[in-house]
């Protein structure tokens, strides 16, 4: 994937919601692949990680999905929270990190993304500047995408934790833990 910032590539004005194409992948044709239709969200299939670990491990009925990066289909999202970035761009850089996990979770399911029964837990790390203290409205980009996806059930336990760097610069990471059926 080319190293460059989806905002610096697509201009500040492009935030939020209609980041995305619009047009969901539908390979198990499921309630939650309808889901995504609707709310205009597409899952590309999990990308291998580009370092010694693996991007998602199933435990009975548990599957702990790795720290996914907000990865869009400019890019990856750089930059500091509330130096480089707004605190909405940074939210939308973890709904991107959110709809990477669910390509995660999606390979960890057989592609049947029906088997979720809720979301555990949620943890966000994001890149912010000394005086940034809105991390938890970022971590609401993923958040919310999966109460919007699974409704209660995708409200999970969570911490959003600033930081003054992440791998390549990115503006943040996610990792969740979901149980499934």
């Amino acid at each position: 994937m080319e190293r460059r910032s989806f905002f610096a590539a697509a201009g500040a004005t492009a935030l939020g919601v209609s980041l995305l194409s619009g047009k969901a992948a539908a390979q198990s044709g499921g309630k939650i692949d309808a889901k995504l239709a609707e709310l205009g969200v597409e899952v590309k299939a999990a990308e291998a990680p580009v370092a010694a670990y693996v991007g998602w491990r199933k435990v009975g009925n548990l599957v702990y999905v790795a720290g996914q990066v907000p990865a869009g289909p400019d890019g990856l999202v750089l930059g500091t929270v509330g130096k480089d970035l707004t605190m909405e761009q940074g939210k939308a850089a973890a709904r991107y990190c959110g709809i990477n996990i669910l390509g995660q979770l999606k390979a960890a399911c057989g592609g049947n993304l029906d088997r979720v029964k809720q979301c555990i837990q949620i943890q966000g790390l994001v890149n912010s500047a000394d005086d940034f203290t809105e991390q938890h409205l970022v971590v609401n980009g993923t958040s919310e995408l999966f109460r919007d996806i699974w409704g209660e059930p995708g409200l999970a336990a969570r911490a959003a934790v600033g930081t003054n760097s992440l791998p390549l610069g990115i503006a943040c990471e996610v990792l969740a833990i979901f149980e499934v059926a």
